[in-house]
């Protein structure tokens, strides 16, 4: 028998752990990528604690875009601690140039989206008509300045305008502040963005909760279910942000995480 049996998980246990189904938990089974321990008498599965890594380990490739028999392959170099073998390196890469080649060509229609903005000023500029160029200068300062590349801070500012949202508040600063020196995994799920803030610490959930109930009142979510979510996962604390303005939280804990 394993070391200690009440360190063991059932697969019903391990399922609600990660917040997966049970057939999931099967299926990777039958590719080789999570094994029970042990088995009961009776045949039931139970695993480690390790297997709930495994399972976040996987979660997260799968987010990535690696295949299956790419997480096979990774998974066995993080347990072996082989991360140095060449093939497991160009495998890496080769997904990384691969989302290289997906965001290029979105940052080119953006630069060339600037350009032709410019454009339209200078036009405007020798035109005798000056209605519009207060509100197409307005706009060029806008998108040519990129506020989304800038840092969290600055970037508040242009949030303000662009959505009323209450981050921009003492308050909101203030959370916003106490969040700023953590690690964050970011993803996207249909409409919503998930943004999970890696720590145990009590304090930072306590943040990221009051983040979240502070923008559940907020004017810029005009539908109730655009309001984000928090949770508290095995790996951290949760937010969720639904709707047309979700991109600007992943792109506002992303500048955080780059001042880190």
């Amino acid at each position: 028998m394993h070391e200690s049996d009440e360190q063991l998980l059932t697969i019903g246990q391990l399922a609600r752990r990660v917040d997966m189904p049970t057939s999931t938990l099967r299926y990777y089974e039958s590719q080789h990528l999570l094994m029970p321990v042990e088995r009961t008498e009776a045949g039931y599965r139970l695993y480690d604690r390790d297997a709930e890594h495994t399972l976040q380990f996987i979660r997260r490739t799968q987010r990535l875009g690696f295949t299956l028999s790419d997480i096979r392959a990774l998974l066995v170099a993080w347990r072996e601690g082989e991360l140095n073998d060449d093939t497991v390196l160009r495998t890496a890469e080769e997904r990384y140039l691969a989302l290289e080649r997906q965001v290029t060509p979105l940052l080119v229609l953006q630069h060339e989206m600037s350009l032709f903005l410019q454009d339209m000023q200078q036009r405007l500029a020798q035109s005798t008509d000056r209605s519009s160029e207060a509100l197409l200068a307005r706009l060029v300062d806008r998108v040519c300045a990129n506020p989304l590349n800038r840092p969290a801070e600055k970037m508040l500012d242009w949030f303000l305008e662009y959505t009323g949202c209450v981050l921009t508040t003492a308050e909101g600063r203030a959370i916003l502040a106490r969040l700023r020196i953590e690690h964050v995994h970011i993803w996207q799920e249909h409409d919503a963005y998930h943004i999970l803030v890696v720590s145990d610490d009590p304090a930072v959930g306590e943040a990221l909760e009051a983040l979240t109930n502070l923008e559940a009142s907020c004017q810029a979510h005009t539908h109730s279910d655009q309001a984000p979510e928090f949770a508290h996962d095995g790996e951290g604390f949760l937010l969720i942000a639904h709707g047309a303005n979700a991109f600007v939280f992943a792109r506002l804990f992303l500048a955080l995480e780059a001042e880190r």
